[in-house]
């Protein structure tokens, strides 16, 4: 007689997290964008290079800024290597529009540089996407390891599941930190940071904040 599984709440709510887990992994792994930035040369940290482009919304494309954010990959470290992430400024249509919105996606591991529903907001405001260090910037975490960990576990609740997964965390951190990663750098802190310093490099004195799911934590930390 098979035993039958029992799916209590508890269960579910973990099968569920790491489902989500699962799919931000997925995410970071099959969509690496082509179009990764990369350090301008001779740029220092804060700066910002922009140039005039049109960004893509529900309805038709917009005028709009894209640049380049030049940052330090450890804002702790002052000798720390320079990453770039990159920044979209969506114009306005109004004359003379009020604060700007700053878009935060939620995650994890979910870009921050998609947002079609953009021009519902652009009758009053611009939109500002600053891409998340990590995830669309020159460098991305990319850990295919727990990816093929999660893939090939049976029961994603049993130990020999947790010790794969664990296993395959630490030898995705040893890779990268070995490929001159400074892990230390990819904190929720840090990535306001960023905003931060894409608002003054904007030229912005005050933004407001639309955020969703796992991207209010980090609004939260930003406001």
């Amino acid at each position: 007689m098979k035993s039958r599984r029992i799916f209590t709440p508890a269960r579910i709510v973990a099968l569920t997290l790491i489902g989500v887990v699962v799919l931000g992994l997925v995410y970071l792994r099959f969509d690496s964008r082509a179009d990764r930035v990369s350090v301008p040369a001779g740029a220092t940290a804060g700066q910002l290079i922009t140039h005039t482009c049109t960004y893509p919304t529900e309805a038709g494309a917009m005028p709009a800024d894209c640049g380049t954010l030049v940052v330090r990959e450890n804002r702790a470290d002052p000798a720390s290597r320079l990453i770039a992430l990159p920044v979209i400024r969506i114009r306005s249509t109004a004359a003379h529009p009020g604060d700007p919105i700053f878009r935060m996606e939620g995650g994890p591991g979910i870009t921050n540089m998609d947002f079609p529903q953009a021009r519902r907001y652009l009758g009053r405001h611009d939109v500002v996407l600053v891409g998340y260090r990590g995830v669309d910037g020159s460098s991305q975490l990319d850990c295919p390891e727990v990816t093929s960990a999660m893939s090939h576990s049976t029961d994603f609740l049993s130990a020999s599941s947790f010790d794969a997964v664990n296993g395959a965390f630490k030898a995705c951190a040893t890779r990268l930190q070995d490929d001159g990663v400074d892990l230390a750098g990819y904190t929720l802190s840090q990535r306001t940071d960023d905003f931060e310093d894409a608002r003054r490099a904007l030229g912005y004195r005050q933004v407001d904040l639309l955020s969703e799911s796992a991207g209010t934590r980090t609004a939260m930390i930003y406001a």
